[in-house]
């Protein structure tokens, strides 16, 4: 996940000359992959055992709605404080509680 997100927070560091709480919102972006990829991992669950591939799925095995709960939940912190740090209004927040609903 860090890989495909990696340039927002090195394009953030540059232009702001810091890193601070902004960073929520890209290293969503990075638990939002952990959590894609994991799923996908469980469609070649097989291939991977055979050629000794260490995905998600094969070290969370039968615990993998807990982490990916878990990684939801980090999710949605993240974009909470996003939208806070961002001055986000009621809009935000609503559409935010909907994709929290469909999520779960």
């Amino acid at each position: 996940g860090l890989t495909f997100n990696w340039g927002e927070l090195l394009g953030w560091s540059a232009v702001i000359g810091s890193c601070d709480w902004s960073v929520c919102l890209p290293l969503s972006g990075v638990v939002w992959t952990s959590i894609y990829d994991t799923i996908y991992a469980h469609q070649d669950k097989d291939d991977d055992i055979r050629v000794g591939v260490k995905s998600t799925e094969l070290r969370f095995q039968e615990h993998t709605n807990p982490w990916l709960s878990g990684f939801m939940m980090a999710i949605m912190l993240r974009l909470v404080v996003s939208g806070f740090n961002a001055e986000q209004t009621l809009p935000y927040y609503a559409t935010l509680s909907t994709v929290a609903i469909h999520l779960t």
